[in-house]
């Protein structure tokens, strides 16, 4: 007798071919591109002069003279000799190196090749969420994508007129109900959830505007919009909205989930003992959200942060100036997690306590 093929042993299967398929088409597929592709075969990098700032800091400057050939096009196979220079910083230069697939216009570099590596880094971030996560994995990959479609059409809106503020808390809403179904499934613990989450932002931007009301953004500057032709104020309070949003959807239907779980394990508990169990969990939970904001706005503001030092900025001048606006936006986002920490504790007990937590 022939032995079924398992559909659980497929889809690994099937996933796997996908992406090796994927990373082979990408590393050969030069011929579908109009702009000319030269592959680097020789390179011969030279110094030539170091320039010194105000301050002292130095940097050393370099020309590479390289031979590479042409992979696509009536030139296919044709050699050709390039020239580039490059600073040791990199922030608007670039250093080749042999293997290295460049774009041309005649005889200047217009750019390193990436499709190899971003299509590597996807596949392999893929691939390994399957296999981590299963079927979950897979709708994170899903939620994402469409995430990114919502914001893409609600900029198509903003740019017909539509008032950015309110596009965003429309755009916030999508996101939260989507995401939050994708990862918990249609049951009372996601509802549990996202209406937590839809409370805690509503009374989040309530506090932040009776503030902001009341101290006109003193203190705040915004001297990184100063290119923008619209009014700051929209752009930063819709910002304090989606900024958060992550760690809130995050914690909501993680205290959500841990709260079906007791409630699942011991139908009985009374209200007190989950109250305390899930003040515990909150706990647990709210240093490392409030970590992972500060991180991600500091990470975000970094590059600016060691040009400003390197240039003659004193740490305080550099806060003051640039930083203000991402430290807003972290307490804002912090005072949101605590909120939606005690926010989704009860209703989550006030929903999941009665009746089945799958229903």
């Amino acid at each position: 007798m022939k032995k079924r093929i398992n559909k659980n042993n497929l889809v690994p299967i099937l996933l796997i071919l996908g992406a090796l398929s994927m990373i082979f088409f990408v590393y050969h597929n030069d011929a579908f591109y109009s702009k000319t592709i030269v592959k680097c075969e020789k390179v011969e990098t030279s110094k030539t002069e170091v320039s010194t700032n105000a301050q002292g800091f130095k940097e050393q400057y370099y020309k590479q003279n390289i031979i590479g050939m042409i992979t696509n096009g009536n030139q296919k196979g044709k050699e050709i000799k390039l020239a580039n220079e490059y600073a040791d910083s990199l922030v608007v230069t670039e250093k080749y190196k042999v293997g290295n697939k460049v774009f041309v216009d005649g005889k200047n570099i217009e750019g390193l090749k990436r499709d190899t590596y971003m299509v590597t880094m996807t596949v392999l971030f893929i691939v390994m969420l399957y296999f981590i996560g299963k079927v979950r994995g897979l709708t994170a990959i899903i939620s994402v994508i469409f995430n990114i479609l919502i914001f893409y059409f609600g900029l198509y809106f903003y740019f017909k007129g539509m008032n950015l503020l309110l596009l965003c808390m429309i755009e916030s809403l999508f996101f939260t109900v989507f995401s939050l179904l994708l990862a918990g499934g249609k049951n009372k613990k996601t509802v549990a959830a996202i209406l937590s989450v839809i409370a805690s932002t509503i009374l989040l931007f309530i506090m932040t505007y009776i503030v902001i009301s009341v101290t006109h953004y003193k203190d705040i500057s915004f001297n990184e919009m100063n290119f923008l032709t619209v009014p700051v104020e929209d752009v930063f309070m819709a910002s304090l909205m989606i900024g958060g949003l992550g760690a809130i959807m995050d914690i909501a239907i993680t205290m959500a989930s841990s709260i079906a779980e007791l409630i699942q394990k011991d139908n009985k508990i009374s209200t007190k003992a989950l109250i305390k169990s899930g003040t515990e969990i909150g706990k647990d939970i709210f240093s490392t959200m409030i970590n992972v904001l500060f991180f991600t706005y500091l990470c975000g503001s970094l590059p600016i942060f060691v040009l400003s030092l390197r240039n003659g900025f004193t740490l305080y001048n550099y806060i003051t100036s640039n930083f203000s606006i991402e430290l807003s936006r972290f307490f804002v986002g912090s005072i949101g997690i605590i909120l939606t920490i005690s926010i989704s504790l009860l209703l989550s007990i006030f929903l999941l306590k009665r009746g089945d937590t799958h229903e």
